[in-house]
């Protein structure tokens, strides 16, 4: 039998984000996030060639932009956000700001079922943290943004 085409442990799509200070953001994903860390490659520069870290089971990879790789920073305005589903939003997002995360939105009912709140990591990536609340069905989700825009 041959070798997987995915890794055991890895759904067919993980994140992998570009930081400057990517040893710091691992410090700040274990703070914010209770990330483990997996594995992590120091560059002789004190860089991250490659860490791999998991939150609630699930990987995210990421490791310091060189000038031989594709990645950067993000810049004022992060092209891509990462979504984190957890058990209770309104303490994971206070435990990530605590942890020195920003607000842009804070945590609310949203109608398409779940309570999210938004906020933007120290190395400028953008996390939507959600609880799932309710099961709605496509019409029911249309249905409350009609109405949600019918009066905003």
């Amino acid at each position: 039998m041959g070798v997987k085409s995915t890794p055991e442990g890895f759904n067919n799509i993980t994140p992998y984000l570009g930081i400057q200070k990517a040893a710091e953001a691992i410090d700040f994903y274990k703070k914010a996030f209770n990330a483990t860390e997996v594995m992590r490659l120091a560059m002789p520069d004190g860089g991250i060639g490659h860490a791999e870290l998991r939150i609630n089971g699930y990987p995210i990879m990421l490791g310091t932009p060189c000038d031989q790789g594709p990645l950067s920073s993000p810049d004022q305005s992060p092209s891509v956000g990462l979504h984190l589903y957890v058990e209770d939003v309104d303490s994971a997002f206070a435990q990530a700001i605590d942890a020195g995360g920003t607000v842009i939105s804070e945590v609310k009912d949203q109608f398409y079922g779940d309570r999210t709140g938004t906020l933007k990591d120290p190395y400028g990536h953008v996390w939507f943290l959600a609880t799932h609340k309710e099961d709605l069905t496509q019409e029911q989700i249309e249905q409350r943004a009609r109405e949600m825009f019918q009066q905003g």
